[in-house]
């Protein structure tokens, strides 16, 4: 990891009590706890591949003779016309 920079947030009383319990249960820091829950979310942001996602395999899935749904849908599904 590199250089630990000082920063500062404000935390409901409530989570920084759970955060105090949870730090003395696994002999850690509170700081130890956010900076891995901060790494989990920041590589979960990275991982995701939308090409790999099973709705993904839905685009195109479905044909129509009609060319124009995405213009006119209200006219398919409502009857309305524009």
């Amino acid at each position: 990891m590199s250089t630990l920079k000082r920063t500062q947030m404000y935390i409901p009383e409530e989570l920084l009590d759970e955060l105090k319990r949870k730090a003395g249960r696994e002999n850690t820091t509170i700081s130890n706890i956010v900076r891995t829950a901060i790494l989990e979310l920041m590589k979960k942001d990275k991982t995701k591949n939308w090409e790999t996602d099973p709705l993904w395999e839905m685009v195109g899935a479905a044909r129509s003779k009609d060319n124009d749904l995405s213009v006119k849908h209200d006219k398919y599904l409502y009857g309305k016309d524009e």
